[in-house]
């Protein structure tokens, strides 16, 4: 009789100790959801920021080989279309470094001293011909526009150089999370 005595106290002793392990345990993984819920909001901001780049980024290479396409003489503008049907003219003409309308540059949009397009000048100071709110096309129908600016110094009859950069056109605040970096491009041309 004692050892069933026994038994019976300890069952007793046990009785509400799983429910106070599935409340601890409760409590851990609602913990660990919620750590994982913020890494995942996290990834998906990343995603979109990476995306703009990427486009960002092969909107200027785009604007880019169309004036590399043409000789380092050529004074011709070139018309480009966007995806929202807005005919774009692309300035080709350069200026000697310091002689054109671009600052620190040739012609087209001002540069930095580092020889970068300058994001401080209003977009309605480019010379028109160097600057375009080009709208990209995007999956299921998405148009996104970008802020594109170059600038065209002439190195010699044969050869120019041509600064050219891109940013989404509400990237001074995109989300109101953070400033997105524009893409910056160079290259050398001649024929």
């Amino acid at each position: 009789m004692k050892t069933l005595a026994i038994v019976n106290s300890a069952r007793t002793k046990e009785q509400g100790s799983m429910m106070l392990e599935l409340l601890i345990s409760m409590v851990i993984l609602v913990i660990g959801l919620g750590g994982l819920m913020i890494l995942l909001v996290s990834v998906m901001y990343t995603n979109k920021k990476s995306s703009r780049d990427t486009t960002s980024t092969m909107v200027a290479e785009h604007i880019l080989e169309q004036i590399s396409s043409q000789p380092a003489n050529a004074v011709a503008n070139l018309t480009l279309t966007d995806c929202a049907g807005t005919v774009w003219n692309i300035s080709t003409l350069g200026a000697i470094k310091g002689g054109g309308s671009g600052v620190n540059g040739g012609n087209g949009a001002a540069l930095t001293s580092a020889g970068i397009v300058d994001w401080t000048q209003n977009y309605g100071a480019v010379p028109a011909g160097y600057a375009a709110q080009y709208v990209a096309c995007g999956n299921g129908g998405r148009q996104d526009a970008y802020d594109v600016r170059w600038n065209v110094i002439t190195m010699s009859s044969y050869t120019r150089m041509v600064m050219i950069s891109a940013r989404p056109k509400a990237s001074a605040n995109v989300g109101g999370l953070q400033f997105v970096m524009p893409v910056n491009l160079r290259t050398i041309g001649g024929m």
